[in-house]
């Protein structure tokens, strides 16, 4: 069972900030540290997340820190620029975020064409039938919304393509929930301080949470692997 501490925007722009979260997600447990990396105006069509835009020099930083902590780096991508900066970097796979799935295609599959392993969230996925067929591809289950309450929770299936859990649930329950019923891997977004100012920060999970999920989320995988 693998963890990935979203980095997400929960940094509000602060560089410092980022090296703690990474740290602090090397140190409880995670696998990976993962940003997304976007143009504010291209995919919320103004410039209102424009303090949590990289430029290419950020983004190499951010790596070296994770490098550091001994914590995978990697991205969800949302254009072709930030493709590239990756590619540059030797980013070992790649996160597709669900609207993408549904709004930009194209970019999804030039992200697959690249071979790496590549983890796509199937919330605004409406369809039966996965959007991809690739080997490289992996799906997480996801519900697109923002935190999630309890009443919108699935009992979701999983299967040798879909591997994971995209959380954004309050704590981490829902998350161990869905490791009993098959979920390889865990993503959840990270916080230092669920009380700062910002949307995600609420619905995230702090150092203690990222260490008891780690450690219990892999209990609770042994155990339902022998059970089988």
């Amino acid at each position: 069972m693998e963890i990935i501490s979203e980095i997400g925007i929960n940094h509000n722009g602060d560089f410092r900030r980022i090296e703690e979260m990474i740290r602090q997600s090397s140190s409880a447990g995670a696998d990976y540290a993962k940003f997304p990396l976007y143009s504010s105006k291209r995919v919320f069509g103004d410039d209102s997340r424009k303090q949590n835009e990289f430029t290419f020099e950020q983004v190499e930083r951010i790596k070296s820190v994770c490098d550091f902590y001994n914590i995978e780096f990697f991205a969800s991508v949302f254009d072709e620029e930030k493709i590239e900066w990756c590619e540059q970097l030797g980013v070992e796979r790649y996160k597709i975020a669900s609207r993408t799935v549904v709004a930009d295609p194209e970019l999804c599959n030039k992200i697959i064409a690249l071979g790496k392993p590549t983890y796509v969230s199937l919330g605004f996925w409406k369809e039966e039938k996965l959007p991809f067929g690739e080997e490289n591809v992996k799906y997480f289950n996801c519900i697109s919304e923002y935190p999630t309450s309890c009443l919108s929770y699935k009992d979701f299936e999983y299967s040798d393509k879909v591997v994971g859990f995209s959380d954004h649930s309050y704590g981490i329950a829902y998350s161990l929930y869905n490791i009993s019923k098959g979920a390889k891997i865990i993503e959840k977004h990270f916080t230092l301080n669920k009380g700062m100012v910002g949307n995600d920060h609420i619905g995230s999970m702090s150092f203690v949470e990222l260490r008891q999920l780690s450690k219990y989320g892999k209990e609770i995988a042994k155990i339902s692997e022998s059970a089988k």
